[in-house]
């Protein structure tokens, strides 16, 4: 029942921060309208305002409307007062009606930037490195990822949308690797047809890897009268070099020092200045004092990885489009209602932070999608307007609507098959 009601707040908070947008700019230009709707079908609830607007919460969950007066709805328009049809949508200057019409995918983005904000404040600073093992090996060995087909990878996030952005690629695939411990680089490869990739698993395990959150191994506190504070290390040095091996990650450089017996010659950056220093060998059971966790985001920093994370995620969600859109992605990477609900039941049992990550995802992908140029969508009506101002005249009536049956039936088709995979894929 938990995830049931999970899936539904998902559903209501997207629909409802999309339509509060068009909704809030309509009323800072004193546009009139007539109802806003979380949901489709009949009304459980609903009340008017002052001003005489209806709010309601209706039956279907998966979507919601503004209603705006229309000169084509006699019934409603001819009890208007001359003064009052100025501020009907069709009425006002096309600036006003673009703002409205483009505030909706906005307030999406906005919603997920205060999300990634607020996650971003619970969470360690950004990973800058990714460390990997191979799933079908018995041995714990560690290895850095450097390129997926020739592109640099910078974190684990990156490794999987690089890995699924070549989804429909034919050919040799390289995945370039560093292995920590005999400091060298390698590559491996796999010839993939048409690749894909399924939904029950990530993309980096189809290629047999098992990524971690690295890190560069940064230290983040020395305890004082610590074994390492008496050898000279201090916060802040960046670890670069242990017995003449090369360190990138925490992971590797935490090893490395877990080893008993041995002394250790590590080289640092402190500053400008390079230094060196020595740790004695050490005996099981003892430490030496080094923190190497990665400190917390401070409220600016939350603000930058909000930003950051906002912006990636529209960028490669409009490319994912373009993408699918084109036909060089396949339409079966698309997920409809039961695959969203089901992604969203998994993560909210995972979590608060999951569950909130992937609403902060859901929503740049659904103000991304409603910008598309179709005519029942946020793009599609911003178009018309768009090719009316250039042109000079309003877009025939029946050409409109046309258009608009088409888009219709074009995107319940793609939802009746996208339902369709997701069945397909659970059962």
């Amino acid at each position: 029942m938990s995830i049931l009601i999970g899936v539904i707040v998902l559903f209501l908070v997207l629909v409802t921060f999309h339509e509060y947008g068009h909704y809030s700019v309509a009323r800072y230009f004193k546009i009139k309208i007539l109802k806003f709707s979380v949901g489709f079908g009949p009304d459980l609830i609903n009340w008017k305002n002052k001003d005489g607007i209806k709010f309601s919460l209706s039956a279907i969950p998966f979507g919601g409307y503004v209603a705006f007066h229309d000169p084509s709805d006699t019934l409603n328009y001819n009890q208007l007062s001359s003064e009052d049809k100025k501020y009907v949508l069709a009425n006002r200057p096309a600036l006003e009606r673009s703002l409205v019409t483009l505030a909706g995918p906005f307030f999406n983005f906005v919603l997920a930037f205060i999300i990634f904000a607020f996650v971003g404040f619970f969470m360690p600073r950004e990973s800058d490195v990714v460390s990997a093992k191979f799933l079908d090996s018995n041995q714990e060995k560690i290895y850095r990822v450097l390129n997926v087909n020739n592109i640099p990878i910078k974190n684990a996030q990156e490794l999987e949308i690089e890995l699924f952005k070549n989804s429909g690629f034919t050919g040799r695939f390289e995945i370039d690797l560093f292995d920590y411990e005999n400091q060298r680089e390698f590559s491996v490869f796999k010839d993939v047809d048409n690749l894909s990739f399924p939904q029950d698993q990530s993309p980096s395990s189809f290629f047999n890897l098992q990524p971690f959150v690295d890190y560069s191994p940064v230290i983040s506190s020395v305890s004082e009268n610590s074994i390492a504070f008496q050898s000279g290390l201090r916060t802040g040095d960046l670890i670069k070099i242990i017995n003449d091996k090369d360190v990138y990650s925490t992971i590797q450089t935490n090893n490395i020092l877990n080893e008993y017996g041995q002394r250790f010659y590590i080289s640092v950056i402190r500053g400008e200045d390079n230094l060196n220093f020595v740790l004695p060998a050490k005996r099981e059971g003892e430490f030496f004092g080094i923190s190497l966790i990665p400190e917390r985001n401070n409220f600016y920093d939350s603000l930058s990885y909000g930003f950051d994370q906002t912006i990636f995620w529209i960028s490669n969600t409009f490319k994912f489009l373009v993408r699918t859109f084109t036909g060089s992605l396949s339409l079966d990477n698309l997920s409809g209602p039961v695959g969203i609900a089901k992604v969203a039941g998994d993560s909210l049992s995972s979590g608060l932070i999951p569950y909130l990550l992937l609403l902060a995802i859901l929503s740049i992908s659904l103000g991304a999608f409603n910008l598309l140029p179709l005519p029942m969508l946020d793009g599609g009506q911003f178009l018309f307007i768009l090719v009316e101002e250039l042109k000079g005249s309003p877009i025939n009536l029946k050409l409109k609507a046309a258009l608009f049956n088409l888009s219709y039936l074009l995107i319940i088709a793609l939802t009746i098959y996208v339902i369709i995979n997701d069945v397909g894929r659970i059962i």
